[in-house]
């Protein structure tokens, strides 16, 4: 009987089920794609921010009388395959070890020199293909005019040092006893604008500190900061530690860093790593207000369609009453005309939504969804939910009707 009921109903008002079906997919599209978008979002923009630069350094560490005086420490160049080693360590990205000092050129001009990774393969331990890391995946920004330095003698000039000395792609400079070519010039905006920069073991053998680097810039995939982020490890119970210390927060993974550098510490560039933690909570908040304005509207355009279906359907909800229909039994009609029109408006939803989901990724991110299949309980979750929340103010109504006077010709 029941059956029978919803069959008649959906063939004398298809107009009004294609609308419902209709509403019921567009919203559970978008809200879908939005809320899986929300969960793979974090992931995707901290990808994104990576290309503007490190979020963490790891310098030696310098306390007491030795940072009064100023004495200069050294990082070991063999603790960077350590970086990959940590629990996060899928989460480094990449980083670049920079050697820093002073030459003599020409035998007048003292000058800085940078020595630093471009492109460099490092092998990690049970890995079998190596590790690509260096300035190149850290600091993509880097201009460089010419080549990159590959042989022993030769170096880059930075932009202002190139135009203040007139060195040029070429052009010879002599330190000591050494002359070395210079392939080009580089732009970073940073302190190599006025040093001279090569490969690392060039500038370690030029200043006679192989296996030295003075700072490490690391690359690392981050969680958002929140509150419990900022807490002192010092203080936590073992239980917040633990917890703490294996969620990827920026001050975690700095943690675990600071561990596997001897003699270092790793701390957290705290712009990069705070406007990162802004950006996606505002992305995210923005997420969240667009699923439920639009879920909302969906649920409203179900309403007002079956609101009106209702008012066709007046006399005969009425003579259900009047031949012994209880409460219950009306609600069930609704609520299963409402699950029907879930069920078709949440498959072709969700198929709209693997679609959606696949455009945005890729025009925005350049990749698609990480987990894709978490679209199918979101969109038939999303979907049930339109629909019952369109059916409530309908349900009410038809609740409301007074058998006795629809059927003598009064109105709801």
């Amino acid at each position: 009987m029941l059956w029978i009921l919803i069959r008649r109903s959906f063939l004398n008002q298809k107009r009004a089920v294609v609308f419902m079906v209709l509403s019921v997919a567009i919203g559970t599209a978008v809200v879908a794609s939005l809320t899986a978008l929300s969960l793979d979002i974090s992931n995707k923009v901290s990808r994104e921010l990576r290309t503007y630069g490190a979020n963490i350094i790891v310098e030696p560490k310098v306390e007491g009388i030795a940072a009064l005086s100023g004495e200069k420490r050294y990082l070991r160049e063999e603790d960077l395959v350590k970086a990959k080693t940590i629990f996060w360590r899928h989460n480094i990205l990449g980083l670049a070890p920079f050697l820093e000092g002073k030459v003599i050129i020409n035998e007048k001009e003292y000058v800085p020199v940078i020595g630093t990774w471009y492109e460099h393969p490092m092998k990690l331990p049970g890995e079998k293909e190596p590790f690509i890391t260096g300035t190149r995946s850290v600091s993509p920004w880097w201009n460089i005019e010419g080549s990159w330095p590959r042989k022993q003698d030769e170096l880059l000039a930075g932009i202002n040092l190139a135009r203040r000395l007139s060195l040029k792609e070429g052009s010879k400079i002599r330190t000591g006893t050494r002359e070395y070519t210079i392939t080009g010039t580089i732009s970073t905006g940073d302190r190599e604008d006025d040093a001279l920069v090569g490969e690392l073991d060039t500038v370690q053998a030029l200043l006679g500190l192989q296996g030295k680097i003075s700072r490490v810039m690391v690359s690392a995939l981050t969680t958002p900061m929140d509150d419990f982020a900022y807490k002192d490890p010092e203080k936590m119970a073992p239980a917040e530690y633990e917890k703490w210390y294996c969620t990827g927060y920026v001050t975690s993974i700095s943690k675990q860093l600071t561990e596997v550098f001897r003699g270092g510490r790793a701390k957290p560039i705290w712009p990069v790593a705070e406007t990162e933690g802004k950006v996606l909570r505002k992305l995210s908040l923005l997420i969240y207000l667009l699923s439920l304005f639009t879920l909302m509207a969906a649920a409203l355009g179900v309403s007002t369609t079956m609101v009106m279906s209702l008012l066709r359907r007046t006399g005969e909800i009425a003579l259900m009453k009047a031949a012994g229909a209880d409460t219950g039994k009306i609600i069930l009609i609704f609520l299963s005309e409402a699950t029907i029109t879930g069920i078709s408006g949440g498959t072709i939803g969700l198929i709209l939504s693997l679609f959606i989901t696949a455009y945005i990724g890729k025009e925005v991110f350049g990749t698609g969804l990480a987990r894709p299949f978490i679209l199918i309980p979101i969109s038939l979750i999303m979907a049930m939910v339109i629909s019952i929340l369109g059916s409530l103010l309908p349900i009410r109504k038809a609740i409301r009707i007074k058998p006795a006077v629809v059927l003598k010709g009064g109105g709801i």
